[in-house]
């Protein structure tokens, strides 16, 4: 009898001790599971915010090599910046101060641009080493551009100005090329000035003399053109302007057509060896651009 309650004891003791081992396990099993998963959280937190911090930092590169890029091109861009207190007037001031300062030894023309004419004038010129050979170039446009600014390159002159220096008077007087026709049919062109009108080649030809000036207008037949209306005009403009005076002729030619071409017109006189030319879009500001260098 003693014997069954001391087994009974031991064996009740052993049930207490497996069942003791038992829940140890569980709990320890628990505690590394939930270990696991807060590791596994923290990775997966530290592995978004890596991820993230990454693709902030591929963004603000991007940024920054773009806004770089932008840079490079507005740094290497030719566009003129216009200027609010650099007013047409200030501007056509500057750029004619230039060129007298460039090209002392000559009258240069004042009047260039015209009413169908963008407002800022500005030039390009051939160097200023060689005085007895030079050209100017004109160009009217929206904004202030310097002289002999690489922006002009591509812009389209509006008139010209040119000075050729020969070796003999006779050479400089053959360059002028002037034409003196009195054949076809006589117009008057008022103020006691008789022109003679001609055609040849789909074109019209209106010719007269103003002392040693010779001037004659043509006008397209195809395009329905009439030559006497810019003659009587031409006339009209020189009794109130005076031309420079050739030594020993001068020849103009204009054009009755509308053309955005500077060397439709043209206006060209010998000083001894030398030959001016002057070459302008529009008819009559040839003529107006011509006198002004009297002026």
């Amino acid at each position: 009898m003693k014997k069954k309650f001391i087994y009974s004891i031991i064996l009740l003791a052993g049930l207490s001790l497996a069942a003791c081992g038992g829940k140890g396990k569980t709990v320890e099993s628990s505690t590394t599971a939930k270990s696991t998963e807060k590791t596994s959280q923290t990775t997966t937190t530290e592995t978004s915010k890596n991820t993230t911090k990454s693709s902030m930092t591929q963004s603000t590169t991007k940024a920054s090599s773009s806004s770089s890029s932008s840079e490079t091109k507005n740094s290497e861009s030719k566009e003129p910046v216009k200027s609010e207190s650099n007013t047409p007037a200030k501007q056509a001031d500057a750029v004619l101060s230039q060129l007298s300062k460039d090209f002392p030894n000559d009258q240069l023309p004042k009047a260039i641009l015209t009413s169908q004419t963008a407002e800022y004038l500005t030039a390009a010129t051939t160097s200023a080493a060689d005085q007895g050979n030079f050209r100017v170039l004109y160009y009217a446009e929206d904004q202030a551009i310097a002289v002999n600014d690489v922006a002009v390159n591509d812009l389209q002159p509006i008139a010209s100005f040119e000075k050729k220096t020969y070796g003999s008077n006779e050479e400089a007087a053959a360059a002028v090329n002037q034409i003196i026709d009195n054949g076809g049919n006589p117009i008057d062109l008022g103020y006691g000035i008789k022109g003679y009108q001609q055609g040849a080649a789909g074109s019209t030809f209106l010719s007269w003399q103003e002392g040693n000036w010779s001037l004659v207008v043509r006008a397209s037949n195809i395009g329905g053109e009439v030559a006497e209306p810019l003659a009587k005009d031409a006339v009209a403009y020189l009794e109130t302007a005076m031309l420079p005076a050739p030594q020993n002729i001068g020849q103009i030619s204009l054009t009755a057509s509308i053309s955005d071409s500077y060397q439709n017109n043209s206006v060209v006189w010998q000083k001894g060896t030398i030959v001016y030319t002057i070459q302008h879009m529009d008819a009559l500001q040839a003529l107006k651009m011509t006198v002004s260098t009297t002026q």
